[in-house]
């Protein structure tokens, strides 16, 4: 995630100075959860994901709504899943006349160091593997919840349903207007 907004960082610079409206395309081809966050971290004006419908149109009215307040600038955020950049981005220029660029970061975005809370976070989920390991228990999976280390059957693990926190895509919504 650091690697996406460093790279949103230097892509708003650069829209911005131009006044242009970037794509930045992200990996999420089934979790919009990436994108959210870094486009939320980045400042994106309009964060598109797999979890939440989305018509250009929309997109398109939010860019002239922002155009009309006198920002000549805009980064939009797209999940992989959700469609092709390149696609989405004639259609924007199409509808709204913007000079729109786009970038797909892909596999550079799985590359950066850890920060120091990840490298933390690694000896700490570390320790507590090996623990279960010297206790002798297998097909465990140790994640964190409310910053605390857990354990659990990789089964359960993997029957889990995972939720979108369309509150923060919500909140993400209203800071950038």
């Amino acid at each position: 995630m650091n690697t996406v907004i460093d790279a949103i960082g230097k892509i708003r610079d650069t829209s911005s100075s131009h006044e242009r409206v970037n794509i930045v395309e992200v990996m999420g081809r089934h979790c919009g959860d990436l994108a959210l966050y870094a486009g939320l971290a980045g400042g994106a004006e309009t964060i598109i994901v797999p979890e939440v419908d989305f018509k250009v149109e929309d997109v398109c009215n939010r860019l002239k709504t922002t155009q009309k307040r006198g920002k000549r600038h805009s980064i939009i955020v797209l999940a992989e899943g959700v469609g092709n950049a390149q696609d989405l981005g004639r259609e924007i220029v199409e509808d709204t006349g913007a000079d729109l660029r786009v970038t797909v970061l892909g596999h550079v975005q799985r590359g950066g160091s850890p920060t120091a809370f990840d490298r933390i976070l690694a000896s700490r989920m570390g320790v507590r593997a090996v623990e279960l390991l010297l206790d002798g228990k297998a097909a465990k999976v140790v994640g964190i919840k409310d910053n605390k280390i857990i354990d659990m059957e990789i089964n359960e693990a993997l029957a889990m349903n995972r939720d979108f926190d369309k509150n923060t895509y919500e909140m993400a919504k209203i800071l950038s207007i």
